[in-house]
């Protein structure tokens, strides 16, 4: 028979940019949530709530250039790349159809409610940009987007981690970039971060109740540097280990990697994902996720994060060139991840449980994550007793939530 065609049913590259997407249907604005929820969430710390985050948040826009020498490449941009020189098909199309995790900028992440940025940070030879498999806007332009945010939304608290620092250059100059990184962050927020605080051994210290830190204006925590997320065991060993030759000034207010541990599932199955959310949410709920530490993940008082996202892997880019199948990580995600998370969290708040103390989402202003995040809190019960037992859920379990949403 014939061959299919790869460029048939696959999107332009201009659709799936943010200026030239459609535009998703008004909703009520959900920029000073925290503040219109402050009876019952100020009294708590940011161990005892659920927070809806964004994923890879700077990746709205992105260009045609790579980060020299990257060390975090996704595992499929080779492949994609080959296939599609192979096929006659643009590669920054198909890179890009996979690299962009949201259709918003950062300032609009931010009022639409959502209060975890993931920022990704790379030297391009010039200047700090966020990045995925490609370069977007420089870093401080999404600096600028949250420091706008906060002066403005005085009762909101913002937790914001800038990762993945990748780029070429010599071991001296990248000491000498990434204390320049540290200052523009520090001096972007200066007046609003949340002091770094540790016991002697180097447990972290989150006592605060939000309400307390927001009296005091110190609304954005920023967690610095790389760790966890890359190998799943961030050790005690390498609790202590900052490099020397960065260090500055603003390290007080800069948070250890290990403050956030990453929940990842790493797959592009919607089954998956939920088994994996399902048993990560009975752990995070067992093992002191009412207020202990990170819910028995990670270091002691690290917080615990969800990302409820489909991750492409190389078969899902590979097959995206057949009719029929996803042809970019926005079609895989609306049609898996977004639809699951509403019933999910349903469920878990009925049972008196939070799935995580951060909640991460891929294209977050189509998503339920906010709504999904305050139901949970409002209907969390910190007390294990009070909560039904393992958080009305089976191990392994998808059922009701995937199968559900896809009749």
């Amino acid at each position: 028979g014939a061959r299919p065609n790869p460029l048939e049913g696959r999107l332009s590259l201009a659709s799936l940019r943010p200026e030239q997407s459609q535009k998703s249907p008004p909703r009520a604005s959900l920029a000073d949530w925290m503040a219109e929820d402050a009876a019952s969430l100020y009294a708590r710390t940011l161990h005892e709530v659920t927070l809806p985050g964004t994923h890879d948040s700077g990746a709205y826009w992105l260009s045609k250039q790579t980060i020299p020498d990257a060390r975090f490449p996704p595992r499929w941009v080779a492949a994609a790349i080959a296939a599609a020189e192979r096929l006659g098909v643009p590669v920054d199309e198909v890179i890009t159809a996979w690299a962009l995790t949201q259709t918003a900028d950062v300032g609009e992440q931010l009022r639409a409610g959502f209060r975890y940025l993931d920022l990704r940070a790379g030297w391009n030879g010039t200047v700090w940009c966020v990045h995925h498999a490609e370069v977007g806007v420089a870093l401080s332009v999404v600096l600028d987007d949250l420091a706008a945010f906060v002066k403005r939304h005085r009762g909101e608290f913002v937790v914001a981690q800038v990762s993945h620092l990748d780029g070429a250059f010599s071991s001296a100059e990248k000491a000498k970039r990434v204390r320049e990184l540290k200052a523009s962050l520090t001096d972007a927020l200066r007046g609003h971060l949340v002091p770094v605080a540790v016991t002697g051994d180097g447990a972290l210290i989150l006592n605060d109740t939000i309400g307390e830190m927001v009296a005091r204006d110190e609304r954005v925590l920023v967690v610095f540097g790389d760790g966890d997320y890359s190998d799943g065991d961030y050790s005690s060993g390498q609790k202590n280990a900052r490099d020397e030759d960065d260090a500055s000034d603003a390290d007080a207010f800069l948070w250890p990697p290990w403050t956030l541990h990453n929940g990842w599932a790493d797959t592009d199955d919607p089954d998956a994902l939920v088994r994996f959310a399902t048993d990560e949410t009975i752990a995070f709920n067992e093992k002191g996720g009412g207020g202990g530490g990170g819910g028995g993940f990670g270091e002691p008082g690290s917080l615990f994060k969800l990302s409820w996202t489909l991750t492409a892997q190389t078969s899902t880019v590979l097959e995206s060139f057949l009719p029929g199948e996803p042809k970019s990580l926005r079609e895989l995600d609306a049609a898996g991840a977004r639809p699951s998370l509403a019933p999910f969290a349903a469920r878990i708040a009925n049972a008196g449980c939070r799935a995580s103390n951060i909640l991460s989402v891929d294209f977050a202003v189509a998503s339920d994550a906010v709504r999904a995040a305050r139901l949970m809190n409002a209907a969390s019960a910190d007390e294990p007793g009070k909560r039904e037992d393992r958080c009305g859920l089976e191990s392994g379990d998808a059922r009701g939530f995937v199968a559900a949403t896809s009749e």
